[in-house]
């Protein structure tokens, strides 16, 4: 009876400090990063007015423009969603073109 009350304990303190080394780590890792819900919300009006002031771009990535495509521009030269037809922008289909910016 004493021999397994010995052999329980070693094996008690090693699940004990393997569970105290994982909840430190855990601790250790989300510390490195802090993130308060008052920055985040002070954040968000900013966020939504930078998004409304242009249109969202169509798929992940904006196309980049050739040599040639950019070739009058004195300056800056990006791609650009343009509507389709002028006429309708709000329900017509985007295309992207390239567009001189000063």
């Amino acid at each position: 009876m004493k021999h397994e009350m010995m052999n329980i304990k070693p094996r008690c303190i090693t699940i004990f400090f393997l569970l105290f080394a994982l909840l430190l780590g855990n601790y250790v890792v989300q510390a490195s990063r802090p993130r308060s819900i008052e920055n985040t919300v002070s954040l968000l009006p900013q966020v939504h007015l930078l998004n409304s002031r242009r249109r969202h771009m169509i798929g992940s990535t904006a196309p980049t423009c050739t040599y040639n495509e950019c070739r009058g521009c004195r300056y800056k030269c990006r791609a650009e969603q343009v509507p389709v037809e002028g006429n309708d922008p709000i329900n017509s289909a985007y295309h992207y073109r390239c567009v001189c910016h000063r």
